[in-house]
């Protein structure tokens, strides 16, 4: 384990030995801090040290990998590299409530503390855990993260911000489904000031969306979060297991008919029940 900056108050900072190696040292200390933590044979991909590396720098991360890659191990790894008794604390914005509880679970399995904050379980109490660093993964949803005034309170608190060392917006194309490309109402919201600010606390955003994410949906995601695409690293990963595809089918017929997947399987006759792969249908709305 490398050696780590001793807390300084409630700021939770890297070691000045960590912030000086250059990016040889760095990706090697990244991947020797990690290996206790992980199984053997599951080692640490070189794109996941990468972007590792750019949050140490301070860079905003944007991140486009498919199933499998490991996205929500990337925070992990910046976790680590913090002296545990500073609390570092990530927060991590989900377009849906259940996958923050999946990843609550994961986070515990992983010997960090996490919670999900939900709209009927989050009250004084439990805004005062997270002020305390209770927690080193904090998940919550977009009615959370816009419409909570308790949230926008805890957010700017300048305790919390001490121990803030990471933004994340998960499944960050789902912002569409959210309606605030379109409405532009997380410009109008005082959170969407976080994003504002970032620079003024020195914490990093991480991004994290599916590898087929298209460049318009991409631009329309930064445009929404007012961060210009100079100031983003992009950390390119393919799908990585390959037997999983994912094909995108333009629909010229009602989602009721069924009419389309034809094109995709042909009719039966032609393709049995019993020679269907297991499939899973998305469906996307269209970018304005």
């Amino acid at each position: 384990m490398p050696q780590k900056k001793m807390k300084q108050g409630n700021q939770a900072t890297l070691a000045q030995r960590i912030l000086n190696l250059d990016d040889y040292d760095l990706a090697k200390t990244i991947a020797n801090d990690a290996r206790a933590c992980y199984p053997i044979d599951q080692p640490l991909k070189s794109l996941q040290i990468e972007a590792v590396m750019h949050l140490v720098r301070l860079k905003n991360t944007f991140v486009m990998a498919g199933t499998g890659f490991g996205k929500s191990r990337v925070p992990e790894l910046y976790v680590h590299l913090f002296v545990k008794s500073s609390k570092p604390v990530v927060l991590v914005l989900n377009p849906l409530d259940a996958l923050g509880d999946n990843q609550v679970r994961e986070k515990i399995a992983q010997k960090f503390t996490a919670i999900n904050l939900k709209k009927l379980t989050f009250n004084r109490r439990v805004a005062d855990e997270v002020l305390r660093g209770t927690y080193n993964f904090v998940y919550l949803s977009p009615k959370i993260f816009l419409n909570n005034e308790m949230f926008t309170e805890l957010y700017f608190n300048t305790k919390f911000q001490g121990r803030l060392v990471l933004n994340v917006v998960n499944e960050a194309h789902m912002i569409y489904s959210w309606g605030l490309v379109a409405s532009g109402k997380a410009k109008k919201s005082s959170a969407h000031k976080q994003h504002q600010d970032k620079a003024l606390f020195g914490t990093p955003m991480g991004i994290w969306v599916a590898a087929t994410c298209r460049p318009l949906v991409v631009k329309a995601i930064l445009k929404c979060l007012q961060i210009p695409e100079e100031n983003m690293r992009f950390v390119h990963a393919e799908l990585t297991r390959p037997e999983i595809r994912i094909l995108r089918f333009a629909m010229g017929h009602s989602l009721k008919s069924t009419h389309d997947l034809l094109e995709m399987f042909g009719p039966q006759d032609d393709t049995p029940n019993e020679c269907l792969p297991p499939t899973l249908a998305n469906l996307i709305p269209i970018a304005p």
